[in-house]
């Protein structure tokens, strides 16, 4: 940093500390272009055409050839780049776990508002019955130094549109239907980085009858209730109905400010889809019998399924057998039909492996493939001629169990 310059039109003098000095003040624009300012509005007018800031300051000063003062106000000439603002950078928002691609929607009467009862939990995409996991972001790229306070605030979103939908959200931190949680960042204290938040405690309700009149007194609470998010429709573009009401998605709405005041808000993140229970078509299998056939095929094959196959079509059923070949590890597939459909139980016939160039036991994986969804593998054997004569078949085979990573 220059040098204090001091300047008294007044006295026509140099002071110091100590006392004054009874010697004209040199005057050498070409050196020091400030000396020539007479009065505060001339030495301002120098600022500006200087392009150089300054700060006021207050307390003791020496005096020297490089001193000036303005009446009793005086002035110190800052680094250029050490007051500069700059633009700061954003943040980031990323979505770590995905919410359930199936989730029953809550009703208002399995809650509690003023309690900490929150009703059915919306878990995570890769939650099991023994392992739970919850819906998690992430915020990186934080500097406390210009990020002092960040914001995040999701709600409801329609699947398809993005556009507001009268589902809400309730749990900790949720109001008035959406959640919304503030974090603040002390510059000498907080190291930054990143911000991580799960969602342990979050339940979305829906709207109870569906009919047209609860469709729009939903909504209007929501436009009421629920701050418009960045890049999303204020409005669908058509009503909502019964059929496209119950696929939604999270919307996840990062806002952030600086140590000046300055605001900014980073574009709408959305989750994959969260689809109601009732949609869900997808088929759990337990097992098969048998376990063994010919590679002939047309063996009748017995799969047995956890979960009801009610309402879903046999034409909307695929059964895939996938076998790799040991010598050369290309993969080939069959696709089969579905003969007959009960409730736990699918009727296929295997498909004929003598076109294909497989070993005399070839194990192959068996896999059920419906509305885009896919089963569990289940693993079977097919067996060349020879091994078939008075070939007793096993009972079954049960589904194979994923390993713990």
């Amino acid at each position: 940093m220059q040098g204090l310059l001091l300047h008294s039109p007044a006295q026509g003098q140099h002071e110091s500390a100590g006392g004054s000095a009874k010697y004209p003040l040199p005057h050498e624009p070409d050196r020091n272009p400030m000396i020539a300012a007479t009065s505060t509005q001339a030495l301002l007018n120098e600022i500006v055409a200087s392009e150089a800031e300054y700060f006021e300051y207050s307390g003791s000063v020496t005096a020297s050839d490089e001193t000036q003062v303005i009446g009793r106000d005086f002035l110190l000439q800052a680094d250029p780049q050490l007051f500069s603002l700059k633009e700061p950078q954003p943040p980031s928002l990323t979505i770590e776990e995905q919410p359930a691609r199936f989730y029953r929607f809550r009703y208002e009467s399995e809650i509690e508002k003023n309690s900490s009862r929150v009703g059915g939990l919306l878990l995570g995409r890769s939650s099991t019955d023994g392992n739970k996991s919850f819906v998690r972001v992430r915020v990186s790229g934080i500097d406390p130094a210009v990020h002092s306070q960040l914001q995040l605030t999701v709600c409801t979103v329609s699947a398809e549109e993005k556009a507001p939908h009268p589902y809400y959200l309730h749990g900790d931190h949720c109001s008035n239907g959406y959640f919304q949680l503030k974090k603040f960042f002390d510059p000498l204290r907080d190291s930054g980085g990143e911000w991580e938040i799960t969602f342990e405690r979050l339940a979305v309700i829906c709207v109870l009858k569906k009919t047209k009149k609860d469709i729009e007194d939903g909504m209007e609470a929501r436009r009421r209730n629920v701050p418009q998010l960045p890049n999303c429709p204020t409005a669908p573009s058509t009503q909502y109905t019964t059929k496209n009401f119950g696929c939604i998605r999270l919307a996840f709405s990062l806002s952030f400010s600086d140590i000046f005041g300055r605001v900014g808000q980073l574009s709408t993140v959305f989750s994959d889809e969260i689809v109601s229970e009732k949609e869900n078509k997808t088929i759990r299998v337990d097992c098969l019998n048998p376990a063994e056939v010919p590679k002939e095929g047309g063996s009748m094959l017995a799969i047995h399924t956890t979960t009801p196959t009610t309402g879903i079509q046999k034409k909307d059923i695929k059964v895939h057998f996938t076998f790799t070949n040991e010598t050369t590890g290309n993969r080939t597939e069959f696709v089969a039909d579905v003969k007959e459909v009960k409730k736990h139980l699918l009727q296929v016939k295997t498909p004929d492996l003598r076109s294909a160039n497989v070993s005399e036991r070839q194990k192959c994986l068996v896999v059920v493939h419906s509305h885009g969804w896919k089963s569990q593998e289940l693993n079977i054997l097919f067996l060349s001629s020879k091994w078939n004569p008075g070939m007793i078949p096993q009972s079954g085979t049960a589904v194979k169990r994923a390993r713990p990573s």
